[in-house]
């Protein structure tokens, strides 16, 4: 009868180790997710202040000299030509 008890209560604790082993490989991988989320928007924010520092310099070149902004930067569609 003690022996009937202690193999439930053994599998029990058992059960709740693999769920706990399950708890705990299911939040790694959240946390897998989120870092790549947070590496993605990194990036993503770093691509924003280029483009926003190019665009401030664009102006600061467009101010300067106004008659510049249509002469030749070599960005010319191929059927421009």
């Amino acid at each position: 009868m003690i022996s009937l008890i202690l193999s439930i209560i053994s599998g029990l604790f058992s059960a709740a180790g693999k769920l706990f082993e399950f708890m705990y490989a299911q939040k790694l991988v959240d946390a897998g997710k989120t870092a790549q989320q947070l590496e993605d928007f990194k990036g993503q924010v770093d691509a924003a202040k280029k483009a926003v520092l190019l665009r401030e310099k664009a102006r600061r070149a467009a101010e300067l000299d106004p008659a510049g902004v249509m002469s030749d930067d070599e960005f010319v569609r191929p059927d421009d030509k």
